[in-house]
């Protein structure tokens, strides 16, 4: 409420004037400061769990099927976790992601974009021998010219400390992320991007020396990654396999003109027994872009297995796609589990918000694909035919296909 006074009608003596200026000096700097000390990553965390109510998954999962109650028992879980945390300054954007994470939507997202990354990330305060390992999970990791010592903190804490990176900011020392052993005795991660972007995961796996879902591996090899140069790629393998990669399913005019010159070049001339058409990589966006190819290769006899390669990256259309590739009994999925973001999407627009408290942007889903595809969500395509980090996978795929 403001208070206005009107000094045009009512006279004060100066010792009057004196103490009221010092009155509402001190009123508004009381004020100010209380507003400030009230701002903080529950406050943040209440204005979130306001604005989710505007996604069409919280209405689907929580509205419709009247589950307020334990999303509210939900929320406090993760507001204790937040107190006990001494980081949580730092992970703050993560904890509104796990709290939306209640909900199994990927398309709602909740970010921030960090100006200064020396001050935002938080700096490891003990010494570091990166000659002790004392589990099968702590050691030395890599994400490409990145690298980290990811240390037993306790029972059910790691940290992954920096201990060189190519990325402005990132100074030996900074923290990098933190994985948790929650209750059940399942994982989860709370990651910086380069960029300064924090990213939420839970139900990860830390196996084969990696961190599924992530880059971040012991061995420093990437053969689950693929780097397309070009949007659309074709080659001939050998004499028994041709390739296709998609590097992205966005549809915007010239991509979608690119892509029908493409298949009008390229499909015709899929005469060989196999056909390996690789999604790693692909965000998404319309499947649109991909039906050329799919009713393409629906009535192409030619080929006797599509392998369709898929990894932690192929997301929302691009896992559609690959369901649609699933549905001809030809086909093999490789790979690993894609991201799991199909059931639902933004439709036309998603809903974007931004909280008034440490300046969250939200995105939130608007659009329900299918109740057929809520098996996927979060938990991503289960490939028939799992690759290791081991070797380059086009390579796994050809000679899997020699196998008796």
């Amino acid at each position: 409420m403001a208070l206005s006074i009107n000094t045009q009608n009512i006279h004060f003596s100066k010792n009057i004037q004196k103490s009221l200026v010092l009155m509402l000096f001190f009123f508004g700097s009381f004020t100010a400061f209380g507003q400030n000390s009230a701002c903080n990553c529950i406050s943040a965390l209440e204005e979130v769990s306001e604005l989710i109510q505007h996604s069409k998954s919280y209405k689907l999962q929580i509205k419709k099927e009247n589950r307020e109650q334990k999303f509210q028992q939900w929320k406090e879980k993760i507001i204790t976790e937040i107190k006990q945390d001494e980081l949580s300054e730092y992970f703050c954007a993560g904890y509104l992601q796990k709290y939306v994470s209640f909900i199994k939507d990927r398309h709602n997202q909740v970010y921030k974009f960090l100006e200064d990354l020396a001050e935002n990330i938080p700096t490891y305060k003990k010494s570091i021998d990166t000659t002790i390992i004392e589990d099968n999970i702590s050691g030395i990791y890599h994400a490409g010219s990145d690298k980290i010592f990811l240390k037993k903190e306790s029972d059910s804490l790691w940290l992954g400390i920096t201990l060189k990176s190519a990325s402005e900011g990132w100074k030996k020392g900074k923290i990098r992320l933190k994985i948790n052993k929650t209750e059940d005795g399942s994982f989860e991660i709370f990651e910086f991007f380069a960029n300064g972007i924090l990213s939420y995961q839970n139900n990860i796996k830390i196996e084969n020396g990696r961190i599924q879902g992530t880059f971040w591996n012991r061995a420093n090899q990437y053969f689950f990654h693929v780097n397309h140069e070009q949007n659309f790629n074709f080659r001939s393998i050998n004499t028994d396999f041709d390739y296709i990669g998609i590097k992205t399913l966005s549809r915007t005019r010239n991509l979608m003109k690119e892509a029908q010159v493409f298949y009008e070049d390229h499909l015709k001339n899929l005469n060989k027994e196999n056909l390996i058409v690789d999604l790693r990589n692909n965000g998404g966006g319309a499947i649109k872009q991909a039906e050329p190819l799919i009713k393409s290769l629906q009535k192409n006899d030619n080929i006797k297995h599509i392998f369709v390669l898929i990894n932690f990256k192929t997301a929302s259309a691009a896992e559609l796609a690959t369901l649609q590739l699933k549905k001809d009994k030809r086909s093999i999925i490789a790979g690993e589990n894609s991201r799991g973001m199909l059931e639902f999407g933004y439709g036309n627009k998603s809903f974007s918000a931004k909280t008034d408290c440490l300046g969250f942007n939200v995105s939130f889903s608007t659009k329900h694909e299918n109740n057929n595809l809520h098996e996927y969500e979060t938990k991503g395509i289960t490939p028939d035919l799992y690759l290791q980090n081991t070797s380059n996978w086009i390579d796994q795929i050809v000679e899997f296909n020699k196998l008796p």
